[in-house]
């Protein structure tokens, strides 16, 4: 009677250790399997933001350069490196590239669209913005306030929209030049990867 409880509780104390070690191996796996997912989902949200400050250019989508005439890139895209704005004495990112050139030199359509809206505000003056489709935006700031379009209106590519011009108060210091910024299902990516700015 004695040799079976001791028999009894040994096995208790047996199986009550391998509970335990199984216990252990659960926990140590599910901590594991937590680090590399949360090392997975922060090396793919850092892939997202290179995506958006470095050209791919393996899109089929080739955009027109949207100034017809000479033009220098006064900006280039910029996510997270910071740029100096001279207008506001600060420096910020520059999600969008900035060319310069004459006052009314020729905006173009980068692409064949419909344009969503024109409008003005204080900061950015008078703001053109084209719905390519496949959830591609180009928005055009800073141009001239007579500009040759209207909501609604079909564009082709390479159309002429507008013309360069001066009223983006928070750039009036700076040449005139228009300001381009791609969105790309609503996030702002750099433009060269859809337009060849060396293709003057």
């Amino acid at each position: 009677m004695t040799a079976t409880i001791i028999r009894n509780a040994t096995q208790a104390e047996k199986m009550k250790r391998r509970a335990l070690a199984v216990g252990s191996f659960l926990v140590v796996m599910i901590l594991v399997l937590g680090v590399a997912l949360t090392t997975f989902l922060v090396v793919g949200n850092k892939s997202k933001d290179k995506e958006t400050d470095m050209p791919v250019g393996n899109d089929p989508i080739v955009f027109a350069v949207p100034v017809g005439g000479q033009y220098s890139i006064m900006k280039e895209f910029s996510a997270t490196e910071l740029q100096y704005n001279v207008t506001l004495n600060r420096w910020e990112a520059h999600k969008a590239t900035s060319l310069a050139a004459a006052l009314g030199t020729p905006v173009l359509a980068t692409y064949a669209g419909t344009v969503t809206s024109v409008s003005s505000n204080n900061s950015y003056g008078t703001v053109i913005t084209i719905d390519h489709g496949d959830g591609l935006r180009t928005i055009y700031s800073g141009v001239d306030a007579n500009v040759l379009v209207s909501s609604g209106d079909r564009i082709e590519k390479g159309q002429r929209i507008a013309s360069v011009g001066r009223t983006a108060v928070i750039f009036e210091k700076d040449p005139p030049h228009v300001h381009i910024q791609v969105l790309r299902n609503g996030v702002k990516i750099n433009p060269a990867q859809y337009i060849d700015f060396s293709n003057k």
